[in-house]
């Protein structure tokens, strides 16, 4: 064999060795270790894709106060969730069937797809149809060319095998029946049934029973139903269903009992729009082979779903859960300065006394807080009592302000107080924790919030821009000898401000001529008058 043949051979070969050991990284590596046993291949979620659109500005008729903002606010939840978003707001036609098409090609390969519609929508017949903002319907034969038949959507999520969410915030009172049931008697308020008995792993949810119209909610805020959808929307390890059966819990209850959200549902099984990841125990007695530090170490991904501050949360409560050294281990090694660390070190030092405890100075009074017991941070219910007796200050309201906003979630404007807006995303952050969503703080929640959010909101202090004292530079402060400055440039250096000092001393010295001869023109004036006066009175 010819040396270029043995050098292709040895190429070849180094080039497969090489894809093995990154493949081994991409199925689990955590740290510096190759640990394909603490996060699976299988582990990550599957790849999900969403189509959200909110029409708000039609042209026809008066336009619709939240759609858009309903939509937003979505669009972001479902992001955070970890889905592909496709998303547009005031389209029309043209642009609606055009994002249609780009998300039924994002479909390809998806395990599930989500379609959530904030806008008019009408019924004719059996039909249900989404209105682009510049539709213009006059007779029953518009629709077919001025607005997107629901089918149209459904069919392309139902050309493969996966779950299908179909979400519908269009049954508001629709200006567009009344203009066609003039001339077609099959025009229904709000939208009609979608059976899904005929496929399954789909669910569709309307804002309100078929045939009935719903809320838009108020000015500058979200419908009763997307308001519901958005608190319960991430609940973790929660199937859809009861995402779903919670909302219409919610909406019946905050419209007065006027409004029922509609479901139906053929999906089999458990469909969860927030899984907890997965984490498999290792077993410390594995001896663990370095890498050689030559090779450089390729950055492990977050699945997908989940950003890293979320899978740090998700993984130190599985190793938590598991309580083994093993499973600390494996925190430790994915996040070594995580907002765990200090308590996965400790808890490893009293489990495996060969671990050092984590060093004092990296465990600060609220970090220690983070050590709430999820069943006693659950059990206590926040109240304006409990609250009052934290004794907040008007600093620690703006504090807690700003670590709801480092969370995720909305405030409002840093006041001094809590208001409607702050008593909201409170409620929203004790959802996500399982807590008695009251809106009030009891000492627990204040624990865990900040502890929860302590290494965002150092880092977040820490960006803030520090003040610059400013400095005079006066010249008769400067020592002998050295040159003299004015706004830190000397003057030797500078003719411009050598002659600017010339003219100043100039003007400082016909200042003190005429201080001089102003005093000796009084002297003289004023013994002049004395002089008078004295004679005066001698007289």
């Amino acid at each position: 064999m010819s040396f270029a043949s043995l050098g292709l051979a040895f190429r070849a070969r180094f080039a497969v060795a090489r894809n093995t050991v990154l493949g081994a990284f991409g199925a689990g590596v955590l740290g510096v270790a190759v640990l394909a046993s603490v996060l699976p291949a299988e582990a990550a979620p599957d790849r999900r894709v969403a189509l959200v659109i909110g029409n708000s500005a039609y042209t026809a008729v008066p336009r619709l106060a939240n759609p858009q903002r309903d939509a937003t606010a979505i669009s972001a939840s479902l992001k955070r969730l970890g889905f592909e978003v496709v998303e547009g707001y005031d389209l029309k036609m043209d642009e609606m069937t055009g994002i249609v098409r780009e998300f039924a090609q994002k479909l390809d390969g998806a395990k599930a797809g989500v379609v959530y519609y904030a806008g008019h929508g009408i019924a004719v017949g059996d039909e249900n149809y989404l209105i682009p903002v510049d539709a213009s319907l006059k007779s029953e034969a518009d629709l077919d060319f001025r607005a997107v038949n629901v089918q149209l959507i459904l069919r392309q999520m139902q050309r493969d095998e996966r779950v299908n969410i179909l979400i519908l915030d269009a049954c508001r009172d629709n200006p567009f029946a009344t203009q066609l049931a003039a001339k077609s008697r099959s025009v229904a308020r709000g939208l009609t049934a979608i059976e899904t008995q005929s496929a399954s792993g789909i669910l569709i949810a309307f804002a309100t029973d078929p045939r009935a119209t719903a809320l838009d909610g108020e000015k500058d805020g979200n419908s009763p139903f997307t308001s519901a959808l958005l608190k319960h929307i991430e609940t973790p390890e929660v199937s859809i269903t009861t995402v779903m059966d919670r909302v219409r819990a919610d909406v019946w209850e905050s419209t007065g009992k006027k409004q029922k959200p509609w479901t139906n549902s053929s999906i089999i099984g458990e469909f969860k729009m927030n899984p907890t990841l997965k984490l498999a125990a290792v077993d410390p007695s594995v001896t663990i082979k370095a890498i050689d530090g030559a090779v450089p170490l390729p950055a492990v991904a977050a699945p997908v779903g989940l950003d890293r501050a979320q899978m740090d949360v998700r993984m130190w409560e599985t190793a938590e859960r598991g309580n083994s050294p093993g499973d600390y281990k494996a925190y430790l090694d994915a996040f070594p300065t995580g907002q765990f660390a200090a308590f996965a070190k400790n808890r490893l030092a009293r489990l495996d006394p060969a671990v050092p405890a984590a060093p004092a100075a990296s465990r600060d009074t609220t970090a220690q807080s983070a050590a709430v017991s999820e069943e006693a941070l659950k059990a206590e219910v926040g109240s304006a009592a409990t609250e009052t007796a934290l004794k907040l200050s008007t600093q620690d309201r703006r504090e807690l302000q700003k670590r709801l906003v480092l969370s995720g979630f909305k405030p409002g404007k840093p006041n001094a107080n809590f208001l409607p807006s702050q008593r909201a995303a409170i409620k929203e952050w004790q959802t996500t924790r399982g807590i008695t969503a009251t809106g009030f703080l009891a000492p627990l929640q204040l624990k865990a919030l900040r502890a929860q959010t302590e290494p965002a909101y150092q880092r977040a202090l820490a960006e803030e821009p520090k003040p610059v004292p400013r400095t005079r530079a006066v010249a008769r402060d400067q020592p002998e000898g050295q040159p003299r400055t004015r706004g830190g440039v000397a003057y030797e250096r500078d003719p411009v401000i050598r002659r600017d000092l010339e003219r100043e001393r100039a003007g400082q010295g016909n200042s003190a001529g005429n201080a001089a001869g102003a005093a000796m023109f009084g002297t003289i004036v004023g013994g002049a008058i004395g002089g008078v006066l004295g004679g005066g009175f001698r007289r």
